[in-house]
Parts: structure tokens; sequence; C-alpha cells
């Protein structure tokens, strides 16, 4: 194939690329129920084994990974079009890395070697998924750390390097947070927001610029929000 066939508009290029999307937020925020608002159909694979917030969601479907083998497996599965989904989400990065991390240890004397070797498998991991042709949403824990009394928040990754440098790989980054307000009635209500910019020491990034400053913890109407169609209507695999 000549390299000119190849030739589209960026428009056509990202829509068929799909919205890649990581979203990070501390236990209990709502991270896995973020699944039920994606698109289509969709697929949760589950490092974590906390579903209970997702059992009676009639569009997603879900497998458990304890291997880091059965996660390509998967989307080596997905790429080829064997497995036929809308959305697929990574539930979580941060528990995969661990896994991966376990593995790495397992095979190297050396424990700077194995964290290592960890960052460049979890790093080749995230490329793939990131490059099917569908939506992909990944979900990873959160850390804090004290930086001269300063809280700064981010995606929790084994590894410092590793938790700074994943968020380069997405053009939406966004912290799931619960705020405290009050009511028309004076009363403190607590609500969930996904951050989009970075502020009060959430890491954050909307690379569109199309998204507010909070929005609504529903991944179906952000992805329209960012101008991609909801569903993969081609039928076409992810070669």
């Amino acid at each position: 194939m000549e390299l000119s066939s190849r030739i589209v508009s960026p428009q056509k290029l990202v829509q068929d690329q799909g919205a890649k999307i990581l979203v990070y937020g501390m236990a209990g925020a709502g991270k896995t129920t973020l699944a039920k608002t994606c698109p289509g159909k969709v697929l949760v694979i589950s490092a974590e084994a906390g579903l209970l917030s997702i059992k009676d969601a009639s569009n997603v479907e879900a497998i458990e990974v304890k291997e880091a083998s059965e996660v390509m497996e998967l989307h080596d599965a997905l790429k080829s079009g064997a497995l036929q989904y809308d959305t697929v989400c990574l539930d979580s990065v941060s528990e995969i890395s661990e896994i991966l991390l376990t593995w790495e240890k397992s095979r190297s004397k050396d424990p700077r070697m194995a964290y290592g070797n960890v960052q460049e498998s979890v790093t080749n991991l995230m490329r793939s998924f990131r490059d099917l042709h569908m939506h992909v949403l990944f979900l990873c824990k959160e850390d804090v750390v004290n930086d001269d009394g300063v809280l700064k928040h981010a995606p929790k990754m084994v590894g410092t390097k590793l938790g700074e440098s994943i968020t380069y790989f997405f053009d939406e980054v966004l912290a799931l947070r619960i705020v405290e307000e009050q009511d028309d009635e004076g009363k403190n209500v607590q609500h969930r927001w996904l951050q989009t910019v970075y502020g009060q020491g959430y890491k954050a990034k909307d690379r569109s610029g199309k998204l507010e400053n909070f929005e609504k913890p529903d991944i179906s109407a952000l992805i329209q929000k960012l101008g991609f169609s909801l569903t993969n209507d081609k039928g076409e695999s992810n070669e």
C-alpha cells in the first residue's frame, strides 16, 4: 500500500482511533461505576475483583485477570476482532502494574532491575491498549504526596517515574473527586465530579479544550463532547 493512500484528515484518524481516557480516584470514589456510563457494548478487564457496583449493568461484560499474559491475550483478541466491543475498561491499571511487578520480581534477583523492567512492561501494555481502534477507559488508583505541605494528587502506579510518565500517553486525564457542596437548604451534600484541568493539587488535563473544568461522571456524555461516535458501526477489526 502506497503511503499516499493512507493520508486522511486528522478528524478521520482521531475518529477511527476512538476516545482514550484515563481516570484516577480514591477508593470508594466510584471509578468502576464509570463503566456503566461507557457507550455501546462494554468489556471490563478487572484486576481488582470489585465489580459489585456494575453487577446490574445490561451493557457490560467482565472478566477477572490474575496474570499479565491474560491481559495481553485479551488485547490480541480485541485487536484481531475475535472479541467485538465498543468500549474496553481496564480496572485498574494500577493493579495490573502490581501484577506485572510481582511477575518481574519472580524472575529477577535484583529488585531495582524488576522495577526498571516493569516500567517498560506497563508502558508497552498501555500503548497497546491505547492504539486499539475503539474507546478505552483506563482506571487508576489515586496517589497523594505531601510536597512541603502541599498535597499533590496523581494516578498511582508502581514506581515514581511510571506514575508521572503515564499521563503523557493520553489527551484526557481526569480526576474523579467527591466534592462537598451546600444545597438550596444549606445542607452539605456530596457530589461526584470529573476534574479536567490541573487545580487544587490534582493532576488533570483536557487536550481537546472542549470540556468544562468539572464534568458529570458520564463517560458517554464526555465522549460525545469530545466529538466521537459512541459505537463502532464499521464492523472492522483493529488490524
